[in-house]
């Protein structure tokens, strides 16, 4: 059972609570610190995304179709449908001679509120690009076209754009030949089924691929530094991953998923952190993820003064007046090394 992390509280008087489990490796699988169950298995959703676009680095076709940074970046993106992010996935399809109508990840408006509103007083519907996965779809059909393989059905577990993702996944969860559970993911394609030290673990070979052979080590290298470079287009105006980046520097790397999943790289320490809120409610994940990092001793005075607002963030009502707090009762346990 995962256990409680954080308290809301409402005046003098407790309100709610939130589980929470966490697991930190570093890059040769050590378990280093650990909060509730490191073991805990969920679906990785969103979170897996740069392990998903590494294929796409690794077979070459990244290169062959002269892929920028910022376009790697967005097949790696959950972004929010603001109109930079729409031109990289367009300038992706466009490389690749495909269009939008190829696309089978669905239609949403776009999560950035002002880019939602801008449709709407243009009397506009939003359309397959705004689907915050239309670039990781984009990247698929990329990798697609490098394997000599149809566009129809990429998004199936039987095509070997997804077979391939499903071995890189693997092999960067360390586990080679063993089976990994699947489900079907908001968007469409296999979203994978892994216990959080897991996750963690990938996290942490992303970000420091010694051990890996060339070829993958050089893949994780271009993906985690689009990544770090572009938390504005892996995510978009106002999300976590930018308030991230710009306290730490550009210091981490950064990837929220769906039901409250979140998971980050650290470059210098080679660590992968990876967490998930129990009841799947993301409302307090930037405090778990900021207390983490202070309670790994991670952040300068700089660093922690910056992330001071999700540290000890105040509740409001809609006056504007505080009426409560947000408090981390987590204690991260550590490994003594």
């Amino acid at each position: 059972m995962a256990d409680i992390a954080i308290e809301l509280w409402r005046g003098e008087r407790m309100e709610s609570r939130v589980a929470a489990d966490v697991a930190v490796v570093d890059s040769v699988g050590q378990i280093r610190f650990w909060f509730g169950d490191p073991g805990r298995a969920t679906f990785w959703r969103s979170s897996a995304k740069p392990f998903q676009a590494m294929p796409l680095v690794e077979t070459g076709a990244a290169s062959r179709f002269g892929l920028t940074p910022e376009e790697i970046a967005i097949c790696c993106a959950s972004h929010g449908g603001e109109a930079r992010h729409l031109a990289l996935v367009e300038a992706v399809l466009k490389r690749i001679g495909a269009t939008a109508e190829d696309l089978v990840c669905g239609v949403h408006p776009p999560t950035h509120r002002e880019s939602e509103w801008a449709l709407i007083r243009a009397g506009q519907s939003p359309t397959v690009l705004h689907n915050n996965c239309s670039g990781k779809h984009a990247g698929m059909l990329a990798l697609a076209r490098a394997l000599g393989a149809p566009l129809e059905g990429y998004h199936r577990p039987d095509h070997p754009v997804q077979q391939a993702i499903r071995a890189n996944v693997q092999a960067m969860a360390g586990l080679d030949g063993q089976e990994v559970h699947t489900g079907v993911d908001g968007c469409g394609v296999p979203t994978f089924y892994l216990p959080l030290a897991r996750m963690a673990y990938s996290y942490a070979r992303l970000v420091d691929p010694r051990g890996l052979d060339a070829d993958k080590a050089g893949a994780a290298l271009i993906v985690s530094e689009a990544m770090r470079e572009h938390p504005d287009l892996i995510s978009g105006t106002g999300r976590l991953e930018v308030t991230l980046a710009e306290a730490l520097d550009h210091r981490v790397v950064a990837k929220g998923g769906a039901e409250a999943v979140f998971c980050l790289g650290i470059p210098e320490k080679g660590l992968g952190v990876a967490i998930k809120i129990d009841d799947g409610n993301s409302r307090v994940m930037p405090t778990l993820v900021a207390a983490v990092l202070e309670q790994m001793q991670l952040l300068s005075w700089a660093e922690r003064r910056a992330l001071e607002p999700l540290l000890h963030p105040t509740l409001t009502n809609h006056a504007g007046t505080a009426v409560g707090e947000v408090r981390v009762v987590m204690h991260l346990k550590s490994a003594r090394m």
